[in-house]
């Protein structure tokens, strides 16, 4: 990859977020999430507020409390589609993408994303999930960022040498991804029908934006009832080892709306062939190496229990990331909670306000550092 610019050039204005801290009593930052997992840290929940457009709260599960407030210079947008490493990601009605870090006062604005026109529904869901690869802060000219656009559930990416984004060459049918993980040097993507495959961007020179990598098929798409998941997610443990996380729904009718609801999650675990890149076995486990796992918009993310001790092992946190691809009616952020792999049970970390059920959805956000 060629010499990039510096990454003041990727930072042209400050975001101008303020962090307003209101503890109503003595919290440490022991208490409130801020410990490190590897590069990990124990994620918050970030909630809407009802009074301010510019406002949203960070709550942390360990604190079981409020703690701060976060304050941006405008309105948010209806939804987040990325949270990684402490940096939200946005969409515009012109779909520009940019990254902002509310813990650092900055903002990433990347290339305007095209190949949008054809594609209906609000432009929120239009870009259904960012992911980074790495923390541009610490790695400031080599992080890549991959997005999962469209009604078709389509990949692109971009780093910061190039001009453009560049859009992964797939059939309409074996698409349809929701989920995206970095492992050793590659990207790794998921989809509806259990479909996984995998590409490299190192081997994408710069000035060759038109093209993009070969996508390698470890998974076909087969288009039966029995392999859809209404949302899937990739994880990689504390431990190193690679998961395939499947939400299962319910739904019922509510007048004229239709709700759904968290039934259950079944879990797989993933061995590869690292030497050829090829899957080896994949078989359902009730484990995901003793961690709690933390899905929804944001990067998924395995937390080691021995950082998180308030938490259940073999336990997923989940936000309502849930989209019908045919209204893309929101229904407000619902469906959240815990499931326990050992009995299979879910209980509540947070209680869902009604004044909450016409508002964005909830988000996990991992500050980039130690939270004062």
């Amino acid at each position: 990859m060629k010499d990039c610019p510096l990454f003041s050039e990727y930072l042209p204005e400050l975001c101008l977020l303020t962090i307003l801290e209101k503890i109503d009593e003595p919290i440490s930052r022991v208490q409130f999430g801020v410990r490190r997992s590897s590069t990990n840290l124990v994620p918050m929940l970030m909630i809407p507020s009802k009074k301010s457009a510019t406002k949203r709260k960070i709550y942390s599960i360990q604190a079981k409390s409020k703690i701060a407030e976060i304050e941006f210079p405008k309105p948010y947008t209806w939804r987040y589609c990325g949270s990684c490493y402490g940096w939200l990601a946005t969409v515009d009605e012109s779909f520009n993408i940019t990254l902002s870090n509310p813990f650092e006062n900055l903002s990433i604005h990347l290339p305007q994303f095209d190949s949008m026109a054809y594609d209906s529904g609000h432009y929120t869901y239009k870009i259904l999930k960012v992911v980074l690869s790495d923390d541009p802060l610490l790695h400031p000219n080599n992080f890549v960022v991959v997005v999962i656009y469209c009604v078709y559930g389509r990949l692109a990416f971009y780093r910061p040498c190039q001009e453009n984004w560049i859009y992964m060459d797939v059939d309409e049918d074996q698409s349809l991804f929701l989920d995206i993980l970095f492992h050793k040097g590659l990207v790794y993507a998921i989809g509806h029908y259990n479909n996984l495959v995998w590409f490299d961007v190192n081997g994408v020179e710069d000035d060759e934006s038109s093209k993009s990598p070969k996508l390698n098929t470890l998974v076909p798409t087969i288009l039966r009832l029995e392999n859809h998941s209404f949302r899937v997610y990739l994880v990689k443990s504390s431990m190193g080892n690679l998961y395939s996380i499947h939400k299962h729904l319910d739904f019922e009718e509510v007048g004229e709306r239709s709700v759904h609801w968290t039934k259950k999650f079944t879990v797989f675990k993933l061995i590869l062939d690292d030497e050829n890149n090829k899957l080896l076995e994949k078989k359902e486990v009730e484990s995901i190496d003793g961690d709690i796992v933390f899905v929804g918009d944001n990067r998924t993310l395995a937390v080691s229990a021995l950082d998180f001790p308030e938490g259940q092992p073999n336990s997923i946190y989940f936000t309502d990331d849930f989209i019908d691809r045919d209204t893309y009616e929101i229904l407000g952020p619902r469906d959240i909670g815990i499931f326990h792999l050992k009995d299979g049970s879910l209980e509540k970390y947070y209680q869902f306000k009604s004044s909450h059920k016409d508002l964005s959805p909830y988000i996990w956000i991992s500050p980039s550092k130690e939270y004062n």
